[in-house]
């Protein structure tokens, strides 16, 4: 059990890392494809193969964090302590593409962006999977919510504070770095880095120890559970459809609305009000009517949202469309710990075993192997044609401003429905009840 100082420092430790993912998310297309001009097919799978960097991070650091030991700092701490540093790096790597390169070598920024961004990937996966892995085995599952909440405050401060770093760069950022951005980048270093602190401090309990590595085992064991199965083909075809939305937010409202400063600035506070009063709500509905429930209902404002791009010609209009959206963005970042952590819960109860690392860990294959075939397919519809007019200007844009809406609409949609086969909200005490602490369930 966790004392409530514990319960803040932990959570609040994601800040730092949300600050810099959320930032990433939001400002990578912006970047390199409006800013830096890199053709949107290279940005794309830029980005796409840092997808798969993550993916290969967080299963390895994941198990390896599992079973991994020292007589000073256990399991989860050493990885932290190497990763974190070396995530703060990479970050200013990414938006450093000037130091290395000259203006106008589309190759060599094409081969920068896919190597910086794959660095900071890794390193945010051999950081943040340990430390994820860290929250099933130091809290009970009433805890969880609280511990969660404060995640979930850590998250959305993060991208309050991406989102408007993410404005700060579109309207400040060129092919040379400001020095305001610079400042900017490093105080987001600092606060990633002294947020561990704590943690890595204060907290020591971790779950029961493997001692002998079986990926083969755990994966049979974790893919008998349907709900399991069905959550990561859900969460799989969701991400496609929220990451195509947070990736072109920014590109959209620059490139096709032509947002001045002011307008950027009512955006983001809109943007995070939006968030916030939906965080509110969900929480709510999650206590009324289950996770399941609360995540359907938050996809279905995107779903009859999105498709409007196709006849959104102002800005009043790119206002209400993204708001909508935004509803839909809260409920996808609200539930992935809480779900993650009653699967690793509901695993310990029926076998025995803590395999907190690996339901932490393992999900990245599916849900980033989407993730990158979003950004792919980001790639070709921003590589369309481009015929159409930039709203009350003469320049022209690519149709991939038009057709982004209804494709990532329909993933959404997919992800509801896959959802209503899905149980996310497990019940503790009657498994409690079928499987005895005692009477573990041995199956191999």
């Amino acid at each position: 059990m966790l004392t409530r100082i514990q319960k803040i420092y932990f959570g609040m430790a994601r800040l730092g890392p949300s600050i810099m993912l959320d930032m990433l998310d939001l400002a990578s297309a912006l970047f390199y494809f409006s800013i830096q001009s890199l053709p949107a097919i290279y940005t794309g799978t830029a980005i796409a193969l840092s997808y798969l960097s993550i993916m290969i991070s967080e299963l390895t650091f994941g198990n390896l964090s599992d079973r991994f030991r020292t007589k000073r700092w256990g399991r989860r701490k050493p990885f932290i302590m190497v990763g974190a540093p070396l995530m703060a790096i990479s970050f200013m790597l990414v938006f450093s593409p000037h130091l290395f390169l000259a203006q106008g070598n589309v190759i060599g920024l094409f081969l920068y962006a896919t190597i910086s961004l794959s660095l900071f990937k890794v390193f945010y996966g051999m950081t943040m999977t340990p430390f994820q892995s860290w929250m099933p085995e130091l809290t009970e599952p009433e805890e969880r919510p609280a511990v969660s909440a404060w995640q979930n405050v850590a998250n959305f401060m993060g991208f309050v504070v991406g989102t408007f770093g993410t404005a700060f760069i579109a309207i400040e950022a060129t092919w040379v770095l400001p020095p305001e951005i610079l400042y900017m980048i490093l105080g987001f270093i600092v606060i990633q880095l002294l947020g561990f602190l704590p943690s890595l401090k204060g907290l020591s309990q971790e779950g029961k120890f493997i001692p002998q590595p079986s990926i083969k085992k755990d994966l049979r064991k974790a893919l008998k559970d349907r709900d399991f199965v069905g959550w990561l083909v859900a969460q799989g075809l969701l991400s496609i459809g929220i990451s195509m939305i947070v990736r072109t937010a920014f590109p959209y409202i620059n490139d096709y609305l032509t947002f001045g400063v002011t307008e950027f600035i009512i955006f983001g506070v809109e943007l995070l009000s939006v968030v916030f009063v939906f965080f509110l709500i969900y929480q709510v509905t999650i206590k009324k009517k289950g996770k399941r429930f609360t995540l359907q209902i938050s996809m279905m404002l995107a779903v009859i949202s999105l498709p409007f791009t196709l006849v959104i010609t102002t800005s009043a209009a790119g206002f209400l469309l993204l708001a909508f959206a935004g509803a839909g963005v809260a409920g996808y970042y609200l539930f992935p710990y809480i779900v993650y952590a009653d699967f690793a819960q509901k695993d310990e109860i029926m076998t025995g075993e803590g395999r907190a690392g690996f339901y932490t860990s393992f999900p990245s294959i599916p849900l980033n192997g989407m993730q990158a075939f979003s950004a792919f397919l980001w790639g070709f519809i921003f590589a369309l044609p481009e015929i159409v007019p930039v709203p009350g200007e003469a320049t022209l844009v690519t149709q991939g401003y038009l057709f982004w809406g209804p494709i990532a609409s329909l993933f959404i949609l997919l992800s509801v429905l896959v959802l209503f086969k899905v149980n996310i909200d497990p019940d503790f005490e009657a498994l409690k009840a079928q499987y005895p602490a005692d009477e573990p369930d041995m199956v191999t």
